[in-house]
Order: C-alpha cells, then structure tokens, then sequence
C-alpha cells in the first residue's frame, strides 16, 4: 500500500488523560493527549510546538546481526548518520551535516539507539525547516549512504574502544548490568551487546553493512512517530524513506529453558574497588500481556528504579547503609545509571525480570547476595498486602509525569507500542487506568505466576583479588559477614526497631544460597563481549 493511501484513511485513536488526573485516584482518568493514527506503521501526537519531533524505528536491531558479524546492526544505523551519505563527489560527512543542521538546533543532528530488535532515530527541526531538512538530510540519510572507507572505520574504533575500554575498565556498573542482559539471552541470537562484539566488529565488512542495509532499512519495516499533522509534510517524510516491504521474519524463538538451581558468573577487574551485585531470570510479560501491570504495581513496591520509596532501597541503603541504591525490573532498562525514568525505544519480544544492587564493600558481598535472594524469596512467597498494593498504586502514579514530560517521550512510547501491536490501546495512553484497575489479588497472582527464585542468574562484578575467593565463599556458605551494631551506630541496649534490623541480619546470613561451585564462573573483565557465544556454550550447556 502506497503512504498517500495509507495517510487518505488517517482516523483518531482517542484522546488521552491531563494530570490533573493524578489528583483524583478514584475516577477513570480521561486520556491525556489526541493520537492521529494514519496506518499500522505511522502515528501522530499533536503538538503546537514550533518543533516538529521525528522518530523512526527500523524493526532490526542486533538479533539481526549475522553470527561471527555482531555489530553489523550498529554499525549501519551509526553509518547512516555519520558514514557518509549522498553525493559520492561531495558526500555529507559527519561534519558536513553538523554545519548544515546548526541552524535548525543541536537536535536536528539525528541520533540513533541500537537495541537488540529495534534501532530508533530521533530528530527534532523547526517546521518551516522541514522541507529543506527533508531533502538535504533525511531523505540522502536513509536512501543514499555511502559507507565511507575513512568514516566506518572511524565508528569501528570508536566501539571497540567503547568496549575494550571503557566497558571492560572504566565502568563497572554498565558492564555489570550489560553482561547480565547477555546472559539472560546467551546462545540466542540476542545473546551479545547491541554494540557488538570485538570479533563481530573486527569481521564487518562493507558487504556485511550494504547488505544488512538493503534487506531491513525498507518503509515496510519501519514505525514512524511524528508531531507533524501537516498532511503534506507527512506525505514529504514518508517519501523520503527507502521503499520496500516488511521484512518476513520465521517465527520468534522462545526464552531458553530455565535450567534447574542457581549460577553464577563473577567478572573480575583488575582494581575494582567494591563489587556490584546483579541477578536476573527470563519471563514471559512483556507490555502486551495482561499481566504488566499487576507486576508494574508490584515491582513498584519492591524495587522502583533511584526511588527511595522501594522495599529493597529501604532495606539495603536506607536502614543499613551499604551503597548507593538497590533496584528491580520486570523488563529491560537502557541507559542506566544514568537515566532516572527508563528511556523509550527498547521493545523485545522477550524480557527478564533482575535486581541491581549497586557497589557493596568486598566483604559485604556475599551477604548481601544471600540478602537480596533472601528477600526475593520473601516477596515470592508473602506478596503483598492490600494496603502495601495501595500504597504502591499511588506511587506509580506519579510516574506518569516522568514518562510523558514530554513530546518526544510520548512519541517514542507511541514507536512502542506499534512494535507490541498496541496501536489502539497505548502504554501512556492507558497507564493510569490500567493501575487504577489493579487488584492486590492480581498483583499476587502475578507475582507467584512470573516470579521465582529456583533458577536464577547471578552476575557480579568484583576485584581480580576478591573474585576466587568469593567463588568459594559462595559455594561453601564460607566468610558471610555484615556489618556489627558499632558499625550501624547502634547503641546499647539496642531500641526494639535496630534489634529487629540485627535479627534480620541474622536470618539473611543463614539463608541457603545452595550454589555448587561448578555453577560459578569466573571470567576476566579483558574477555568479556569478545565473541558471540554459541548455544554450546551457553550457561549450563554441557556442564
């Protein structure tokens, strides 16, 4: 079907909820934007903004990439910006296309998220720019690359570096957070980093970056969330993409098989000066399951990512001290540490439920592992009591205000939904009502449903001179030491909230992390995203 034809059939979705409603739990809140809905593959959200926000997602992302090329994927959406597009005879280079947007504004330069099924480009022009942005960058951008020898290899060095360095040495959070994202998918096809890998980056090949180009980047795979409700200048973006029909995709393969008991993969780097506690399992909701907001309620409670309101904040930081922020997940979040509200533009088809409990002292670190399992366990067996189900309600709420701040966030969650099939029924769109809705019966039944602490993955992230020790520690329940009432600033005698604290203590330290030794790796941070593993290889694959 021709754009001009889908844009002829252009309807409403609906309008949805003020913030106001925020002040009034108990009614249905009305829908807090109007959403133009042209076809299955593009979506309006008016605005009056000077700025026309643009985002486009290709529905390929590093699940895509060839095996032994990973980074293919990323290294076409970032050629496409920077490698070079046009005329061959006077390309616009990265440089070029910096002097050329600076009129417009720093966010008419395009920028692009790789994620494992989605790579999302997001700019933002002023209205009486688009025609000419159109037809001196967007529409060269998409159907004219060049992959400039001089260019890609540029972007090449920069990822490896990326990961080589920056990852593997100088920041030990993302590479926590990131190896645990691989393991959770390890000999799949989403098993390594949207970057790629330093084998798969070093095998890419110009052949590899035109040929992954040509089969995804088509208008038939592609999503488009915009402000602009011009039907002409819509009609001008859509004629600046490349043509071409979906892509046919074979049937989703489904979550590797939880294997039964619990392992371990502790990277060691060489000087880390505390060690960052993660652990994580596959489960079947995705937003598209009627299940996401019982569990979005539920892990709102428990562990709401850099909030002091959540259980696991209150127990780890708060009360005791012993880092900077303990936090759980019921799908996956880019960006972290550093965004505060998860980033639009990272849809799966497959998601894991994990905990980050951020850099503990050394000795503290197997405490604190048998802590968070400990309270897992709890969470799994107890659930939640109607009033914390309430209390939890009010506080997701308020997070309405984060994730729609503003129209490029409410456009990127729009590109979202088209990926999860839920045009007519959106996340933001739907939000309040939906945890308005929630039961505590349901949020218990979610959690017993998804949750569970059988099988799970543990990835920590500690020093090269901590890391066989607390190998054997684990295995032999050897060495678990938590702080003493002097080093909690307790005084004798105890008051009875510190003496319940300390009996707590107690009951973590007992809890049984039944974790044999030949479930624990451990593995240099020098070797991690070196290649792709292969399902052989896998956790517990032959072992």
């Amino acid at each position: 079907m021709k754009w001009a034809a889908w844009l002829a059939t252009a309807g409403i979705a609906g309008t949805l909820a003020p913030v106001r409603a925020l002040q009034q739990p108990r009614r249905k809140p009305p829908k807090p934007q109007s959403v133009h809905v042209f076809s299955s593959h593009l979506i309006t959200v008016p605005s009056t903004s000077p700025l026309y926000e643009l985002k486009i997602m290709v529905h390929a992302g590093s699940g895509d990439d060839a095996s032994g090329k990973e980074g293919t994927a990323n290294l076409v959406a970032r050629g496409l910006v920077e490698g070079g597009f046009g005329d061959a005879k006077s390309p616009v280079t990265s440089q070029r296309l910096a002097e050329i947007v600076r009129p417009w504004g720093e966010r008419a330069f395009p920028t692009v998220r790789v994620d494992k099924q989605a790579t999302t480009f997001s700019m933002a022009v002023p209205r009486e720019a688009f025609a000419q942005f159109t037809e001196q960058v967007l529409k060269p951008m998409f159907t004219r690359p060049l992959w400039m020898e001089s260019e890609m290899e540029r972007l090449r060095r920069d990822q490896l570096a990326h990961i080589q360095s920056g990852l593997r040495f100088e920041d030990q959070e993302s590479l926590g957070l990131l190896a645990l994202d691989d393991e959770m998918f390890a000999g799949s096809s989403l098993g390594h980093l949207p970057a790629g890998t330093v084998r798969g980056l070093q095998a890419v090949g110009r052949a590899d970056l035109a040929g992954f180009y040509q089969r995804y980047y088509t208008a038939g795979n592609m999503y488009v969330a915009t402000t602009i409700n011009d039907r002409g200048a819509l009609e001008r973006l859509m004629a600046a993409l490349p043509p071409g029909e979906p892509v046919m995709r074979p049937m989703k393969a489904m979550l590797k098989v939880l294997l039964p008991g619990r392992r371990a993969l502790i990277i060691t780097q060489p000087n880390a000066i505390a060690t960052g506690l993660h652990l994580g399992f596959p489960i079947r909701v995705t937003r598209a399951h009627p299940d996401y907001w019982p569990l979005f309620v539920a892990n709102t409670w428990f562990g709401i990512h850099r909030d002091s309101f959540s259980h696991l904040y209150q127990l780890i930081r708060e009360q005791r001290g012993y880092n900077y922020g303990d936090y759980s997940y019921i799908e996956y979040y880019a960006g972290r540490p550093q965004y505060s509200f998860p980033p639009p533009n990272t849809p799966r088809d497959q998601q894991y439920f994990s905990i980050w409990i951020r850099p503990v002292a050394h000795q503290y670190a197997h405490f604190i592992v048998k802590a968070m399992t400990a309270e897992l366990e709890r969470f799994v067996r107890e659930g939640l009591t109607p009033e914390q189900v309430a209390l939890a309600k009010v506080k997701a709420r308020t997070l309405y205000l984060s994730y729609a701040e503003s129209k490029s966030r409410q456009a990127g969650y729009r590109l979202d939904d088209l990926f999860y099939n839920m045009r007519d029924h959106g996340y933001l769109e739907e939000m309040l009502q939906q945890i308005d809705g929630v039961t505590a019966e349901q949020v218990n039944q979610a959690i017993k449903t998804h949750l569970q602490t059988a099988s799970l993955t543990y990835v920590i992230v500690t020093s090269e001179s901590h890391g066989q020790q607390l190998a054997e520690d684990l295995a032999n329940d050897a060495n678990v030491v938590s702080k003493t009432a002097a080093e909690y600033h307790i005084s004798e005698p105890a008051p009875p909230e510190k003496r319940k604290m300390l009996q707590q203590d107690e009951e973590w330290k007992a809890y049984k992390l039944n974790l044999p030794r030949e479930n624990i790796q451990i593995r240099k941070a020098a070797a991690m995203f070196e290649a792709a593993e292969s399902p052989a290889d896998a956790p517990g694959a032959g072992r």
